[in-house]
């Protein structure tokens, strides 16, 4: 009675600390474990940088210049004039200058170039949510798999019970030679196959298995129990909400601020400008003294006229956007037909599981009769088996087709990016 009594409390023990896994938290592990995950930040890190870069364009932009020449001739003056000494200029010269300039107004160009900026980190980052977004498909692919390989062999198990237990029935029997030992030798036999394939089923399951926990990053435990998720899906209308979709427009809007940008490459552009200098000549080219000077001003420059290369690069933009809209089409027609076949499946299954219903029905049935007869030495050993294995079958089609159903539901709801 102690006996039953601790074994009764281990169950209950090992139950309660049982490792429960279900499908959305191996979702969640997924895209946290997965290293692309990482260029997060360093994608953010990145147009911060390139942000700073171009606000710098604001700042004054500061250039020390040293020059040294020595030239063939130089200016002479001509005239002779009583009392008057003009001095001829040194043919070697020297300058060092300190170059200031300011941009005052740039028609909004490095204001477009920081819009484009933005928009491409968004795109890494849609594209980065999108590639995290597609290890659903790995999830679910795995997970399920799990799922069937584990109702087999639990099916499979009770299968090989069900056998034993009729072997040691007529075990008696076979050593009263009362029944032929063939029959025993035929139920062995057979649990042998039945426990060759649950080695089989299990290695695969492991397999499965570990390649989740490496998927996942997480730690499953032997006795972990692997939740089967029930959802509900309407497949009455299709409706696309894959992270793909976000990609396109975000595509459309670079290519849209990029268009702006070359807009303000035919506004003028203004800017302050100081030079500090020390040389010889300085500003007084009559003076063969080394001098120090200054020179304060604006600058306008406007390019008005660049052969239409504007123009047409805008036009390649708008065949860009042309390219990109065209190319969403076929995704989304694609996306049509993955949806109207996801809902084939669906369907498919929904059909089958209630065939299968009414195929264990009639094998239980029939294993029933058989095993009563067998019993009674009315029919042998394989044609028991025959029966046996048939409704074991029929079960575990029923069961896989349930496991499939619920896949089929998740696959769906990943494809269209409901998930």
């Amino acid at each position: 009675m102690k006996k039953i009594f601790f074994l009764f409390i281990s169950i209950i023990c090992s139950n309660i600390y049982a490792q429960n896994i279900d499908i959305q938290l191996c979702y969640q592990k997924a895209a946290e474990n997965y290293p692309l995950i990482k260029q997060k930040e360093m994608i953010n890190k990145s147009a911060e940088l390139k942000i700073i870069n171009l606000n710098s364009n604001y700042l004054p932009q500061v250039n020390l210049n040293a020059q040294a020449t020595y030239q063939s001739d130089v200016t002479k003056m001509s005239l002779n004039i009583p009392g008057v000494n003009i001095p001829e200029n040194s043919k070697d010269m020297y300058k060092t200058t300190l170059d200031i300039n300011q941009l005052i107004w740039d028609g909004g160009s490095i204001s477009g170039q920081k819009k484009v900026e933005s928009i491409n980190t968004q795109n890494e980052q849609q594209n980065l949510e999108t590639e995290i977004y597609k290890l659903k498909e790995r999830v679910n692919l795995l997970y399920f798999n799990i799922l069937m390989l584990k109702k087999n062999n639990e099916l499979l198990d009770i299968s090989r019970k069900d056998i034993g237990l009729k072997l040691q029935k007529i075990e008696s029997g076979v050593k009263n030679g009362v029944i032929n030992e063939s029959n025993s030798d035929n139920l062995k036999a057979e649990i042998i196959k039945i426990e060759q394939k649950i080695i089989e089923i299990k290695t695969s399951e492991n397999a499965s298995i570990e390649m989740l926990k490496e998927l996942c990053g997480i730690e499953i435990t032997d006795n972990a129990i692997f939740t089967n998720p029930e959802i509900s899906v309407n497949t009455n209308v299709f409706e696309n909400n894959r992270p793909e979709l976000k990609t396109f427009e975000i595509n459309i809007a670079r290519l849209s601020a990029t268009q702006n940008v070359l807009s303000s490459k035919l506004m003028p552009k203004l800017y302050g400008f100081g030079q500090l200098g020390y040389g010889r000549p300085g500003l007084n080219m009559l003076s063969n003294d080394f001098q120090s000077f200054y020179i304060v001003g604006a600058k306008l420059s406007w390019n008005i006229w660049n052969w239409n290369q504007t123009q047409n690069e805008k036009k390649i933009l708008e065949i860009q956007k042309d390219i990109i809209n065209n190319t969403k089409d076929i995704y989304q027609k694609n996306m049509k037909m993955a949806y109207q076949r996801d809902k084939a499946e669906i369907d498919k299954f929904t059909e089958l599981i209630l065939k299968d219903l009414e195929i264990i029905n009639l094998k239980t049935k029939i294993a029933k009769n058989s095993s009563s007869q067998f019993d009674n030495a009315y029919i042998t050993s394989n044609d028991y088996l025959n029966d046996v294995n048939a409704e074991t079958m029929a079960k575990i089609n029923y069961e896989i087709h349930k496991i499939q159903l619920h896949k089929a539901k998740f696959d769906y709801l990943v494809n269209v990016g409901k998930l």
